[in-house]
């Protein structure tokens, strides 16, 4: 009995025609790698990971945009922003660390019209901690109305070496300085304004992980810093 030999399906194609097959299923075959890749959500960038502690100037206070420097987030402010004068105003600077390694940081307030001597400051601050440190200006009722600018710059220093970032946000430095402002509105025969707050001075922390939230207590009672004299003034 002869044996039938059995003939594989396109034996009879030529070469060329083999190697157009060949080149149609290797570029579906990477399609279908695209397409599969392009389908998967991309990898979060550092800078765009969650957060392990409290965003205590961006997402608690609301601050935006929130100014670094290596590895510290800072801002400030006057309390109140408006004054009639005599009377105290309270300038503050809230920082945070963002890294989880502690860093000493330097504030300085250049001299101007309400701190004619300037200012400088020196904060130890622990992995992740925030804290605002508070500086009263004596207004005399001599000023003018009108609106009188404060600078402030900042540096800080990691001794122990930069450390893991627990923020999310840029890395790169922003030297750049801060300014806030206070408007005289009018002026007073009375005592001075907001004088009891005359000692209130000093840094204090508001967050320390793993605090699960800030104690914003202290920030609150600035917030309610008159503008004009009281009736018990």
């Amino acid at each position: 009995m002869s044996t039938m030999s059995v003939v594989p399906p396109f034996a009879g194609f030529s070469w060329a025609t083999w190697a157009a097959i060949s080149l149609s299923l290797l570029a579906l075959f990477v399609c279908l790698w695209l397409i599969l890749r392009l389908r998967r959500p991309p990898a979060s960038a550092p800078e765009d990971a969650p957060s392990t502690i409290a965003d205590v100037l961006g997402s608690v206070l609301k601050r935006s945009p929130v100014p670094e420097v290596d590895g510290v987030r800072w801002d400030i402010a006057l309390y109140p922003e408006a004054l009639s004068v005599p009377g105290y105003v309270i300038l503050t600077a809230i920082f945070q660390n963002a890294y989880d390694q502690p860093r000493t940081v330097t504030l300085e307030i250049a001299p101007d019209t309400l701190l004619p001597q300037g200012h400088a400051a020196v904060i130890a601050l622990k992995p992740g901690e925030a804290g605002i440190l508070r500086t009263p200006l004596f207004v005399s009722r001599t000023l003018a109305p009108g609106a009188y600018a404060l600078r402030a710059t900042l540096r800080a220093l990691a001794t122990r070496g930069e450390g893991v970032r627990l923020l999310p946000g840029p890395r790169q430095r922003d030297r750049g300085p801060r300014s806030v402002s206070l408007r005289v509105i009018a002026h007073h025969d009375r005592p001075p304004v907001n004088l009891f707050a005359f000692e209130w001075k000093g840094f204090l922390s508001l967050y320390i992980p793993p605090q699960t939230a800030p104690d914003l207590t202290e920030l609150r009672i600035l917030e309610e810093l008159a503008s004009i004299p009281t009736e018990n003034e």
